[in-house]
């Protein structure tokens, strides 16, 4: 199996493409690669997810939006044959297509998770890190049915999500994702919980190989203090840069799923029946 990549690897390896887009650009998308090289979140989703698909030894792998970076990594320094990135956003896909090594395999295309382009079963594996709670409605569970028919039988899907003690929805009052907010709250994202985690398994088409689960701890705390000095409308990731990975690396703590505190990330390694 290839090397797993650490957090510090693909921070690297993010300011490396950032430094090499500087001078073909975009300009933005390199700055932003060399300032924040991966988010609180990511210092423990993305080399855990790196895992499982290099264990798997897959030819075809699917990531449905999630950060680019890993992509990137494992077409370019994993040598899988063939890495399919995908985004909603037009923008972000020509971005990537721009700061990504020209790797054979390597393809940025746009997507709705909703209704992939792909055909039935044309994956070995699928991943989208903390993708899917961002979709309203039931959109994650169609997200997840496409996730099951793009698979092939026995392909492993690698998933996560925001977690807590209680299901509950959060709502932002500033514009998000280029939508408007005129007064009424836009829908961010859904925090899922023991009763409601299972609408990611496809209504059975999935079933679970591992289930785990770390716990953001203090990071509540900090944003609430951050939040008396940042306006609600900006990101205070993009004041803290690279310390990101440092709140991440200590806060981000393994615990049991059946003891989650209030602010948690469900880890889930699916197989397709």
């Amino acid at each position: 199996m290839p090397r797993v990549p650490s957090a510090t690897d693909l921070a690297r390896y993010s300011v490396g493409l950032g430094v090499r887009g500087l001078r073909r650009g975009p300009l933005p998308a390199a700055l932003w690669r060399i300032w924040m090289p991966l988010d609180v979140d990511r210092v423990v989703e993305l080399p855990w997810v790196a895992e499982q698909i290099l264990r798997e030894r897959p030819q075809r792998v699917l990531d449905i939006a999630s950060p680019k970076l890993l992509a990137c990594w494992l077409a370019d320094r994993a040598g899988v044959p063939e890495m399919v990135a995908t985004d909603l956003w037009a923008q972000e896909i020509e971005d990537w297509r721009r700061l990504a090594p020209p790797v054979p395999g390597l393809r940025f295309e746009p997507a709705d998770a909703t209704r992939l382009p792909y055909e039935d079963a044309s994956f070995d594996a699928v991943y989208s890190a903390s993708v899917l709670e961002h979709i309203r409605d039931d959109g994650d569970l169609t997200a997840a049915q496409e996730i099951a028919r793009v698979l092939r039988p026995g392909g492993i899907a690698a998933i996560t999500v925001p977690y807590a003690r209680e299901h509950r929805d959060e709502h932002v009052e500033h514009d998000l994702y280029g939508e408007r907010y005129t007064g009424t709250p836009l829908f961010f994202q859904r925090h899922y919980a023991a009763g409601t985690a299972d609408r990611l398994l496809a209504g059975g088409a999935l079933e679970v190989v591992e289930r785990g689960l770390w716990r953001r701890a203090g990071v509540q705390e900090a944003q609430g203090r951050l939040r008396t000095l940042v306006p609600a409308q900006w990101e205070i990731g993009r004041f803290l840069g690279p310390a990101l990975m440092v709140i991440g690396a200590r806060a981000m703590q393994d615990a049991p799923v059946e003891e989650p505190g209030d602010d948690n990330v469900l880890r889930l390694l699916l197989r397709r029946r």
